[in-house]
């Protein structure tokens, strides 16, 4: 009987973190904003980065993001932790920055964007 309920306990622990789900699946879908985004990311000699002013993103919930920028769309890759996006060009410069999910609103930097599928 001992070993039924090690068996249990095993397969509600692992339920338990199934249905916790990744950072990165919580930022999944398209969400729209205005075009404010303003990442306050500077760099000396790169600038500000590819991003700012995205006035739309698309994250597929793994690891690949779209942000629209000035009707062009740039490819990223990202990794999403309690409260900061990870963005990389594919390229040797990463970027991280602050963001927030409450229901369909998400939060990236200063901007607002909202959920639309």
């Amino acid at each position: 009987m001992k070993r039924y309920g090690k068996m249990a306990a095993c397969l509600l622990l692992l339920l338990a973190l199934c249905a916790c789900g990744s950072h990165e699946s919580k930022v999944a879908g398209v969400w729209q904003g205005d075009g404010s985004m303003d990442s306050g990311i500077a760099g000396a000699v790169d600038g500000a980065p590819p991003f700012d002013g995205a006035e739309r993103w698309e994250f597929d919930g793994a690891e690949r993001a779209v942000a629209t920028v000035s009707g062009r769309d740039l490819e990223l890759h990202y990794y999403a932790s309690d409260d900061t996006l990870t963005l990389n060009d594919g390229g040797e410069t990463s970027w991280g920055i602050r963001y927030e999910v409450k229901g369909d609103t998400l939060r990236i930097g200063n901007a607002t964007y909202i959920k639309v599928k």
